[in-house]
């Protein structure tokens, strides 16, 4: 992102987003437009209460963003009103103000871990350089672990994060160990939240899209004590819940690269969540 776009006041990039770019999926000002969108709902306790009962969202929402929208509040309406202290959030996904200052995750001692180093935003957090697959920590070391949007990268091409040529691999069976150590840190009765894309598989050398037979996969791997997998499909009428069935046939839109569909699909057309108990 460059110096002069995250110098530009916000209602000059949302004024662009609404007119010049048409509000396509990736135009100038989408990224402002949906970390608005974002900080609404993640306000909202009703639409929160949606996505805590897995019950039926507003038609269009979401419509032309990708699938953040659900994903955080997927995870956060799950996380808020938990007693539990030391959250480890694998990828650096929440490390936005618009996601630590809500409520439910001021009285967390929090730990992002990442590729690479992270830009310190918040002083009660701590920041971690390291792999999923061989995690810098102890044995049940966190009582709740987000993993967004981040598994599907676990042992592909990520040079695109990181200069270091060590990134480049075509290891993608090796999500399976990252899930192992999520499960070794984890404490006992912990939950995990893990979201992937979802839908026909395909390797797109920087990330995969999971399949099926992928998701027990994870589901074998972590050998949790309960689970629960909610799947959420997007169409021409936005996002809504929907169920494994529906969504084996989505394929992932190609709009970052400027490949806009008519459905305005921003990336994954179906996504899988899954809350694992230790």
């Amino acid at each position: 992102m460059s110096r002069i776009y995250k110098l530009t006041p916000g209602w000059i990039k949302l004024a662009y987003y609404h007119t010049l770019g048409g509000r396509r999926p990736w135009s100038g000002g989408y990224l402002t437009f949906k970390f608005r969108y974002i900080k609404k709902i993640l306000g909202d306790d009703g639409l929160l209460g949606k996505f805590k009962k897995s019950s039926p969202l507003p038609r269009s929402y979401g419509f032309s963003l990708d699938e953040r929208v659900i994903e955080y509040p997927w995870v956060l309406s799950r996380i808020s009103g938990t007693p539990s202290e030391n959250l480890l959030d694998v990828g650096s996904t929440l490390n936005y103000k618009v996601i630590f200052n809500l409520e439910a995750l001021r009285d967390k001692k929090i730990t992002i871990l990442n590729l690479t180093s992270e830009e310190s935003r918040f002083r009660r957090i701590s920041y971690v350089v390291g792999d999923m697959r061989n995690l810098p920590f102890d044995n049940n070391s966190f009582d709740l672990i987000a993993c967004i949007s981040t598994l599907e990268h676990v042992g592909l091409d990520n040079t695109r994060y990181t200069s270091n040529t060590e990134n480049l691999e075509a290891r993608p069976r090796d999500f399976e160990k990252a899930v192992g150590e999520l499960k070794r840190v984890a404490k006992p009765s912990a939950k995990v939240f893990i979201t992937v894309p979802f839908g026909k598989y395909k390797n797109f050398g920087w990330f995969q899209q999971f399949d099926a037979a992928m998701i027990q996969q994870i589901i074998k791997a972590f050998n949790p004590g309960d689970y629960q997998i909610n799947y959420y499909r997007y169409t021409k009428d936005g996002w809504d819940i929907s169920d494994e069935a529906s969504c084996r046939d989505a394929e992932y839109s190609g709009a970052s690269n400027g490949k806009i569909s008519a459905d305005r699909a921003a990336g994954a057309r179906a996504v899988a969540c899954l809350e694992l108990t230790k």
